[in-house]
């Protein structure tokens, strides 16, 4: 760091992770971190705070947001949606997206972007886990998968069946099922995948999404559910290395520009 570089901090707490995004005021990432929420979101956002490098702790402003920004908004200078941070990350990394899809442990979301790069709609469904990260790790443990093997699961000449509910519960039912049949473990991970991706394509519908689509999210690294998404949409779906992080990023993107407004 050179001397007079002022330090900006987003902070995202999740229901499954936490995550934390230094950047410089050339709002370039100089640390990040992830790590899976501990006790509660106040437990969690004191441990990403540990995490930050002595030379890196004299902060600027920091902004919270996340499943557990109520909670710890008063130990922040900021705190915003998580509409408003993942839009602020992913535009700043990628200006061209028009249509943003986060699927994150319990909720997930689409947002649009207008020609004027704002927000033109947004979509969020956080009233059930059937279609977000949580429900695929606890789907694939019940058929012998973990979610890293999952992750990285080639299903592109897997033909899918249909899960007929859109409910976790009988969702789990119908995978049991599935198993109890002797149905091959790709066959019934492809058939997850597909209803995820069919769920948060048909919710984003009433945004009216447009190419070019992003993903960001812990659910962006699952390349089965990424597969289906773009079969559905008919478009490639971008993600990179940063796409679980948009959330902070986008946070420490808003601690940046309230300062500047003051």
């Amino acid at each position: 760091m050179e001397n007079g570089d002022k330090i900006f901090c987003g902070i995202d707490i999740g229901s499954r992770t936490g995550k934390i995004v230094l950047i410089n005021n050339k709002k370039e990432i100089i640390f990040s971190e992830i790590i899976k929420t501990v006790a509660s979101a106040v437990k969690t956002y004191g441990r990403l705070i540990e995490l930050i490098p002595e030379n890196l702790k004299n902060i600027t402003a920091s902004a919270v947001t996340g499943y557990g920004r109520e909670s710890t908004k008063t130990m922040t200078d900021f705190s915003a949606t998580e509409i408003t941070c993942h839009y602020l990350g992913v535009l700043h990394a990628h200006p061209e997206i028009k249509t943003i899809i986060d699927i994150g442990g319990q909720d997930s979301k689409v947002i649009t972007i207008d020609n004027h790069m704002r927000i033109k709609d947004f979509t969020m469904n956080d009233r059930c886990a059937a279609g977000t990260g949580r429900f695929l790790e606890v789907m694939m443990e019940r058929i012998g998968f973990s979610i890293e093997e999952f992750a990285n699961l080639d299903i592109s000449e897997v033909e899918p069946v249909k899960i007929n509910s859109t409910c976790t519960v009988f969702a789990e039912s119908e995978v049991i099922s599935m198993v109890s049949r002797d149905v091959p473990q790709e066959v019934i991970a492809s058939s997850l995948a597909r209803m995820v991706a069919a769920n948060t394509f048909f919710m984003a519908r009433k945004t009216r999404p447009e190419a070019p689509l992003f993903m960001s999210g812990g659910v962006s690294r699952l390349a089965p559910v990424r597969f289906h998404l773009e079969k559905l949409f008919g478009n490639e779906i971008k993600t990179d290395k940063f796409s679980q992080l948009m959330g902070a990023l986008g946070a420490a993107l808003f601690a940046m520009k309230e300062t500047e407004k003051k």
